[in-house]
Order: C-alpha cells, then sequence, then structure tokens
C-alpha cells in the first residue's frame, strides 16, 4: 500500500484516492490491534471501507469487515445502531449514487472521507465529509456534513 505522508501539528496522514489502494484481501478489523503502526493500519482499514463502500458500493462487506456492533451515529437523521446504517446507506446506494474527487485523511484515532456525490435520480450534488473515530483498526462512530454544490459558486476551487 502506498499513501502519500504529509505531517502536520500532531501527525496528519494524509492519502488521496489515486494513490490509496486498498488491501487486496480484506481482513476483517481488530478492536484490540495495537502497536507503533496502529496509524498506518487505521489508514489501510479506511482505504479498504472506502473501497467497498464508494467504489464497489457494497455496504454489507465494508461493514462487515470494518465496523463491528459498536456503531455510534451522529447523523441527526439517522436512529444508533449498525443495522439502521447498513439498510439506510445500502437503500441509498441502490436508487443510483455516483461518487468521485475522494480523499482519505487519517490519524490519531480517526480517519475521514471527503468525496463529490451525485444523487443520480434528482442530479443532487453534494460534497460530502464523512468523519470517524476507530477503536484498533474498527470504525466504530460515524459523523458527516453534506454541502449542496449548485455549479454557480464564485469561488472556482470551492469543495475540491
Amino acid at each position: 500500500m502506498r499513501f502519500i505522508k504529509i505531517y502536520f501539528a500532531a501527525v496528519l496522514l494524509c492519502a488521496t484516492s489515486a494513490l490509496a489502494k486498498p488491501p487486496s484481501k480484506p481482513k476483517v478489523c481488530s478492536t484490540k490491534e495495537k502497536g507503533p503502526d496502529l496509524e498506518e493500519k487505521q489508514q489501510e482499514a479506511l482505504a479498504g471501507f472506502a473501497h467497498l463502500f464508494l467504489d464497489k458500493q457494497d455496504v454489507k462487506a465494508a461493514f462487515d469487515t470494518y465496523v463491528p456492533g459498536e456503531y455510534i451515529q451522529h447523523n441527526p437523521f439517522s436512529a444508533q445502531g449498525r443495522e439502521v446504517a447498513i439498510e439506510f446507506l445500502a437503500a441509498s446506494m441502490a436508487a443510483g449514487v455516483k461518487t468521485s474527487n475522494l480523499t482519505i485523511f487519517g490519524g490519531q484515532g480517526y480517519g475521514s472521507l471527503h468525496y463529490k456525490m451525485v444523487i443520480l435520480t434528482t442530479n443532487e450534488t453534494y460534497s460530502v465529509l464523512d468523519y470517524f473515530r476507530f477503536k484498533g483498526t474498527c470504525i466504530v462512530e460515524h459523523w458527516d456534513v453534506l454541502q449542496t454544490i449548485t455549479g454557480n459558486e464564485t469561488n472556482p476551487i470551492a469543495y475540491f
């Protein structure tokens, strides 16, 4: 796995989707994973999760591999729990979603996916930031932020 490592204050790992290749054979995460290379393993887990969730749009496989039973959800429009998230996200993907411009950030037990999402049925376009907390190499908590992209933004480099 290749990553571009950039260290900001308190070490922040950064990888873009073009360089962050998911593991060839995803391993099920471990909440007990520790050690000096934990950040790298969390970065690898996040890239694997993104590959299954966004590229393959296989929500169940992404959650089965990287999200254990513990799952705290901060989305105000969603109920708590892993199964609720799988059901909601699988239905959303099945309705038609296209993603691009993925950037993956991770470090200090947290990670994020920033990407462009187009809902194909309505042609609505969003800038999405999914923010996760890890326990070992497993995702256990989630926050998200969506911004509507209208195409009329004043700033030519808005969002990406």
